[in-house]
């Protein structure tokens, strides 16, 4: 049976069209007014889902989003922070993901360890608290993402895969080599990301 999407992540979706055009067309005061806009959109219909967890995580991204639009280097820690608690929030809501090890793991173990390794070059030259918050969230996402592999929801584990890769694009784009496309797809996968978990909680 397919899975109904909410008429208010129907608005998510074209507001999220709105704003990639904004990025495109580089319309900054509206992409200040869509980003925490698009994911507060997202997180409205888990408010009474099953879990409270999403919809706090969401809104812990939402702070995050706000951070990080502020051309700051100092708020960069921040809205790290922010997502982070959102990625422990959303990993301690996967109910029907078992807590236990499995094979799974070494890919995502794997794709930790590649991401630091990539990005030490960069990440080296930050201070310390950058350094620390980068492997920390690394390990994470990562933790997120093979929990979210052991739940058989297909839906969720697209969610996760397209939350490490727009993060990982983040990353990239910010410590070793930034590209014209980057904020645009950054920003497709991290709210397509965002719209995967949100449906499967709401």
């Amino acid at each position: 049976m397919a899975r109904k999407i909410s008429s208010v992540h129907w608005v998510a979706v074209v507001a999220i069209a709105v704003y990639l055009l904004a990025v495109v067309q580089q319309w900054t005061e509206l992409k200040f007014l869509l980003k925490p806009t698009v994911t507060l959109l997202i997180a409205y219909p888990t408010k009474s889902g099953p879990s409270s967890g999403i919809f706090w995580g969401l809104l812990f991204s939402t702070l995050g989003d706000i951070c990080l639009m502020i051309p700051r280097e100092d708020m960069f820690v921040p809205g790290l922070l922010s997502f982070l608690v959102a990625h422990i929030l959303y990993t301690a809501s996967f109910r029907n993901a078992p807590m236990s090890l499995s094979w799974t793991v070494v890919p995502f173990g794997a794709f930790a360890a590649a991401m630091m390794t990539a990005l030490y070059p960069g990440v080296a030259k930050e201070e310390m608290v950058v350094q620390v918050g980068v492997v920390v969230y690394m390990l994470v996402i990562s933790g997120m993402a093979y929990r979210a592999s052991l739940s058989g929801n297909a839906l969720l584990i697209v969610g996760t895969l397209l939350f490490c890769l727009s993060d990982s694009i983040l990353a990239w784009d910010k410590f070793l080599h930034s590209y014209e496309w980057c904020e645009f797809g950054i920003m497709i996968t991290y709210y397509a990301a965002q719209l995967c978990i949100a449906m499967v909680h709401s």
